[in-house]
C-alpha cells in the first residue's frame, strides 16, 4: 500500500534501530549515559521534578491537552509547565538556542508535525536518540512503522506519533443527494454544480494540502507514484511528475486548472481551514476536503448545524492526514520527564478521550476503536468517517513532495490569476 520502496526502507532502519538498542554498546546513550529499565527512567524523571511541554493546534485541542495536565501530575508528581502557542515560533526558539550556543534551554517536549520535525532534524535541534523505543506505550502504535516515519520523513525514532488527524469531503446533506463518491467522479460533480466546491489555499490549511498530495497520486497511481518519484525526496522528479500527463488524462496542474474554472469563485482560495468551513457552514458552498476535528469543532461551539454535515472519503481513499507526534529537543533539561510524559499520551485513557473528549481524531495507539463507548460515539457524532474507509487501502503523505506542491501550486496555480 506504500510502495515497496518505502516498506524495504522502514525495515531495513527498524532493524538497525532495534539492534542498536539491544546493544548498550552502539554509543547510543540517554541523557545521564546507556538508557536503564522503564522503571528506572520513571523514577529519574520524578527526581527532574518537571517538564515543559509546547503544543501547537486549535482552541478545542489546547483545552483537552490541559485536561490532561493534572491527571499526569497527580500520577507521577512531576509538574507539566504548559506552553499552547506556534509551532513555527517554537521551532525559531530552537534555532537560536542553536545559534547561541544554548547547550540548556527551558524546552521538554514539542508537539509538532512532519515538516517542522524535519527542519528541526536537519538543523541539529533534536535529541538524536530513539526513545520511542524505549517508551512501553509506543509499543501499541497502530503501525511500527509509524516510529520510523511520519509523513514518510525518516524520523530516526525521535519522533512517537500522538494524534491522527484526518480529512475528508464534508458535504451538505440538505443540498446535495448525490456527492462525488470517488475521486474519478469529483470534476463532473464540480462541473455540475458550479460555485459550490472550494478547497482551501494549501499553504494555510492543512485540509488543502492533504487534498492537493491525494489528487497527484490518484492522478498517476500511488505505487507507481512513489515508484517513479522514490525515496529519499527528489525534487526534479517532483516537479517533473506533476507536468506530465498520467492515466487519468490530466497532468496535476492541468486537472487543478479545469477545476479551478468551475469552483466558488475562480481564482479564490479561502486562507484556512477555518475559512473553507465557514463558507460551509453559510451554505455558499456543499462540498471540500475538510478536517474531521475542525468539523467537531465548529458543531461543538455552535458555529456549524450538525442536520448539513455529510462526511465521507472518496474511493480509493484519502490520504492519513497527518499523524503529529512528539519529539525532544537536543538541550532539554528534564529528558526523562519528557519520555515519561510521551508515554502518558500514549496511554489509552489519553488515546479514548482524543475520540470521546476531543473529538474527530483518531487515537494512534491499538484497541481504542474497538471500545463500546468509542463505537456508541462515532454511531451518534456526525464528524466522523469509519476508520476502515482510510485503511483500506491507507495512503501515506509524503511530507517533502507535498511541501514541494504547496510552493508549486503558489507560483502555477494562485499566481496564475
Amino acid at each position: 500500500m506504500r510502495g515497496k520502496v518505502i516498506i524495504f526502507v522502514a525495515l531495513i532502519v527498524l532493524l538497525a534501530v532495534i539492534t542498536a538498542m539491544a546493544d548498550t554498546s552502539s554509543g547510543l546513550t540517554g541523557p545521564q549515559g546507556p538508557i536503564p529499565s522503564w522503571d528506572t527512567v520513571v523514577q529519574m524523571a520524578k527526581q527532574e521534578g518537571s517538564v515543559s511541554w509546547y503544543a501547537y493546534g486549535a482552541e478545542y485541542d489546547k483545552l483537552y491537552f490541559e485536561s490532561l495536565i493534572p491527571k499526569f501530575e497527580k500520577q507521577y508528581g512531576i509538574k507539566v509547565n504548559f506552553i499552547f502557542g506556534d509551532w513555527y515560533a517554537f521551532l525559531q526558539k530552537l534555532l537560536a538556542e542553536k545559534k547561541a550556543g544554548q547547550s540548556v534551554g527551558d524546552m521538554d517536549l514539542v508537539f509538532t508535525w512532519s515538516i517542522p520535525f524535519n527542519d528541526a532534524w536537519n538543523a541539529g535541534v533534536v535529541w538524536k536518540y530513539p526513545w520511542s523505543y524505549v517508551i512501553p506505550n509506543a509499543r501499541n502504535i497502530v503501525d511500527a512503522y509509524l516510529l520510523q516515519y511520519t509523513d514518510m520523513i525518516p524520523t530516526n525514532g525521535a519522533f512517537v506519533p500522538f494524534i491522527w488527524w484526518q480529512v475528508a469531503f464534508l458535504y451538505n446533506k440538505q443540498m446535495v443527494k448525490n456527492p462525488p463518491q470517488s475521486w474519478d467522479d469529483l470534476m463532473a460533480w464540480v462541473k455540475a454544480n458550479p460555485g459550490k466546491f472550494t478547497y482551501c489555499d494549501p499553504n494555510t490549511g492543512g485540509s488543502g494540502h492533504t487534498f492537493l498530495i491525494t489528487l497527484s497520486q490518484w492522478l498517476y497511481g500511488y505505487d507507481r507514484y512513489y515508484n517513479s518519484m522514490g525515496l529519499p525526496y527528489n525534487k526534479a522528479l517532483g516537479s517533473e511528475l506533476w507536468n506530465t500527463v498520467g492515466p487519468k488524462g490530466y497532468s496535476l496542474w492541468g486537472y487543478l486548472k479545469e477545476l479551478q474554472k468551475y469552483m466558488y469563485q475562480p481564482g479564490f482560495y479561502p486562507a484556512g481551514n477555518s475559512a473553507a468551513i465557514s463558507l460551509f457552514s453559510k451554505g455558499q458552498v456543499w462540498l471540500e476536503p475538510q478536517w474531521l476535528d475542525v468539523t467537531a469543532s465548529w458543531i461543538k461551539q455552535g458555529l456549524l448545524d450538525p442536520n448539513i454535515v455529510g462526511l465521507y472519503i472518496p474511493k480509493p481513499t484519502m490520504d492519513a492526514g497527518g499523524m503529529d507526534g512528539l519529539f525532544i529537543p537536543y538541550n532539554a533539561p528534564h529528558k526523562y520527564a519528557a519520555m515519561v510524559l510521551a508515554n502518558y499520551l500514549l496511554s489509552n485513557e489519553v488515546q479514548t478521550g482524543i475520540v470521546l473528549d476531543r473529538g474527530g481524531a483518531f487515537p494512534v495507539v491499538t484497541g481504542v476503536m474497538n471500545k463500546p463507548e468509542v463505537i456508541q460515539a462515532i454511531k451518534t457524532q456526525p464528524y466522523w468517517v469509519p476508520l476502515d474507509s482510510v485503511t483500506n487501502p491507507l495512503w501515506l503523505r509524503s511530507g517533502l513532495y507535498m511541501d514541494e506542491l504547496m510552493k508549486d501550486w503558489t507560483q502555477i496555480i494562485a499566481k496564475s490569476q
